[in-house]
């Protein structure tokens, strides 16, 4: 059976003088959107299965995650935790 399939991985730098969200200041234009965002996100996943579900071959395709990411640090420090959304 056929489905659609979403995979998303975005990275939004930080704003000085942006508004912060959780623990970053982002541009204050999209910060305004992430409740809108999120809740796109979490009706999506209410539709959502895993694929082969119950089989060896099953993916993990019920999953919404955010973190902060601190690799242009200096130096670079470890990743924060994996939010769900």
């Amino acid at each position: 059976m056929s489905g659609l399939r979403f995979q998303l991985d975005i990275y939004i730098d930080e704003d000085p003088t942006g508004t912060l969200v959780a623990g970053v200041k982002i541009p204050t234009a999209l910060a305004t959107k992430i409740p809108t965002i999120r809740q796109a996100i979490r009706d999506l996943k209410a539709y959502a299965t895993k694929i082969n579900a119950g089989k060896p071959d099953e993916e993990m395709t019920v999953r919404a995650t955010y973190h902060i990411d601190y690799h242009n640090e200096v130096p670079p420090k470890p990743c924060g935790a994996n939010q769900d959304i």
